[in-house]
């Protein structure tokens, strides 16, 4: 790790540190393994205990999901029992590079759906496979890189097969037992994790069917090198340690904001034991070497670019009428409906209001912002891809995001909003964070005049990505073993 460890210390939540205080203590409880597991069950909920913590300061990002549907979901899973082409564990065939992805991050191009996170890297790759969980083809078209496949028939096959199931009492009171542990070192209340009980019963009836789906996959697949999206976040860890058995380098190519307070790219010494870094990608590829000296990851940490960036950056126009886009981070929809509305107020007609939803939010923006969204003066973008929003922008405004990051490379001027959330996720990247829809006014006509030319950074956006990762891969695939070219060791 590179990174100056008082540099970090100081830009590191009081939540993401009490999980490295206790990973550094390393009491056996946290080493503990539910029956027919294969990780420790720390592994499985400490994401969800670190946004528990992180809520009591922050304020929860949580998004209530729309309602369930019975018979689409009826009619997935009988589906799912029909010969499908994108049924991954059925239809992959061997390749040396798989990319296991959500599926989320696309863009539209060419009347093709881009998965901006990868489909640049698996152009380069020569054998590869690009495998999502989202269902095929996407709303903006069928995949741009091929062969890409989905895991949405096996989920659905998952689900019909755990209908009626439990697990057993004596699990059930391991996790409960196990949580109020973690509370009480943790310094919480005994039943303060209760939500997350409930989530690891539902995830202890789908753990081995979903395995049983991903283990088929491998054995059709049997990847040399395989970049897992969001393998850090450690409820994953089963799935990342199953790709390692099979004898893959597994890598995780970053997606969004990452820093000294994100939980899934900070780890306590705990995690240097064979157990639990089974569960975490062997390497974390970044967008820069701001971005790798933020973290403290158990793996090794390379620099490697995002190649939609570099690409879309560039073909920014010069010259932009003004607009203001408000990006969300999901805390306090209420006081962010409030702010965008005043906001539209104390501009001049001259400024068009854009509000863009966080993408976990996107399909619940009218019930958490219904003030904003039914407003005329404001517009709520539906862009797949925020790089054509910000290549129109002349202003943005936002809290906690990787969007801000980006605004720059894109020559906007970026106003932070102050918050416990952005002081522990942006600090003072952006200068002074403002307080309110006042505040933002004023700066935003201080600022007109003075917009900057688009400029990527390379010290945050990594240079000839694609090459980078090119290098990379041929590294890896010669020598898994073999420590890479730029690289940062772990401490």
């Amino acid at each position: 790790m590179t990174a100056d460890s008082r540099s970090l210390d100081a830009r590191t939540s009081d939540a993401v540190r009490r999980l490295l205080d206790l990973e550094d203590d390393a009491p056996d409880v946290v080493r503990e393994t539910l029956p027919g597991a294969s990780v420790p069950f720390w592994a499985q909920v400490r994401m969800r205990v670190a946004w528990a913590l992180s809520a009591q300061q922050t304020g929860s990002v949580d998004v209530t999901p729309g309602t369930w549907n019975r018979w689409k979901q009826a009619r997935r899973i009988a589906r799912a029992q029909l010969p499908d082409r994108w049924d991954a564990p059925r239809r992959a065939r061997r390749h040396d590079v798989c990319f296991y992805v959500g599926g989320g991050t696309l863009a539209a191009s060419d009347g093709t759906a881009l998965n901006w996170l990868v489909d640049d890297f698996a152009g380069a790759a020569g054998d590869a496979v690009v495998v999502q969980q989202q269902p095929l083809p996407s709303p903006l078209g069928r995949p741009s890189f091929r062969p890409t496949l989905t895991m949405d028939a096996a989920n659905a096959r998952v689900t019909m097969r755990v209908r009626g199931a439990h697990p057993s009492d004596a699990v059930g009171r391991s996790i409960e037992s196990l949580l109020a542990d973690f509370a009480r070192r943790l310094g919480q209340e005994p039943g303060a994790f209760a939500k997350i009980a409930q989530r690891a019963v539902r995830d202890e009836n789908y753990r081995r069917p979903q395995l049983d789906e991903l283990r088929r996959l491998i054995d059709r697949v049997r990847p040399r090198v395989v970049l897992f999206d969001n393998g850090s976040y450690t409820y994953h860890g089963e799935s990342v340690g199953l790709f390692k058995d099979a004898g893959a380098y597994v890598a995780e190519p970053q997606h969004g904001w990452i820093g000294p307070s994100h939980a899934a790219y900070n780890y306590g010494r705990l995690f240097r034991e064979p157990a639990l870094r089974r569960a975490l990608p062997d390497e974390v590829l970044t967008f820069g070497d701001f971005w790798s000296d933020s973290i403290r990851h158990p793996g090794r940490v390379t620099a490697i670019g995002k190649p939609h960036l570099e690409r879309q950056a560039a073909s920014a126009p010069a010259s932009r009428r003004p607009q203001v886009l408000v990006v969300s981070s999901r805390t306090d929809p209420e006081r962010t409906d409030a702010l965008v509305i005043e906001l539209r107020g104390l501009l001049d007609d001259s400024w068009s209001v854009v509000f863009r939803p966080h993408p976990g939010e996107r399909y619940e923006t009218g019930g958490r912002y219904p003030r904003l969204s039914a407003h005329p003066g404001v517009t709520v973008d539906e862009q797949p891809d925020v790089y054509e929003s910000l290549k129109q922008t002349t202003v943005v405004v936002g809290e906690a995001s990787t969007v801000l990051f980006e605004a720059r490379a894109f020559g906007c001027e970026v106003i932070p909003r102050d918050s416990a959330f952005a002081a522990a996720v942006i600090g003072d990247a952006f200068g002074d964070r403002v307080q309110d829809a006042r505040q933002i006014a004023d700066r935003i006509r201080s600022s007109v005049g003075h917009r900057t030319a688009a400029r990527v950074d390379d010290s945050i956006w990594a240079t000839h990505a694609v090459q980078n990762f090119r290098d990379w891969l041929a590294a890896s695939l010669d020598s898994e073993d073999s420590p890479r070219a730029g690289s940062s060791e772990p401490a």
